[in-house]
């Protein structure tokens, strides 16, 4: 039988505690977001975080199109977005040289 911390990985733990208040939720998300990003460097990890947290264009050649895209909409809203991000990259780094 599996109990509660063995239901997500111990990247995703830490930001269940780091972001655990209930205004917090959307930045634990994000910070899961960086734990499970595909690159495997810092760098990647990174970039990962700057395309899920700023708003691009969808269409391209149209850059009106950027407003449908699911980022958070408001500046302070995609900063916020990309320090929870980055911080589920270092916890994923973090575990990743501590294996």
């Amino acid at each position: 039988m599996m109990i509660p911390q063995q239901w997500t990985s111990p990247c995703g733990n830490n930001c269940t505690h780091k972001y655990a208040a209930l205004t917090q939720i959307p930045w634990r998300v994000f910070c899961k977001k960086g734990c499970d990003a595909n690159g495997d460097s810092w760098k990647e990890c990174a970039e990962d975080c700057n395309e899920i947290c700023y708003k691009d264009p969808v269409i391209k050649d149209h850059p009106w199109s950027a407003y449908i895209d699911r980022s958070p909409g408001q500046d302070d809203n995609s900063v916020e977005c990309y320090n929870a991000c980055i911080t589920g990259c270092a916890y994923k780094v973090s575990a990743e040289t501590e294996d």
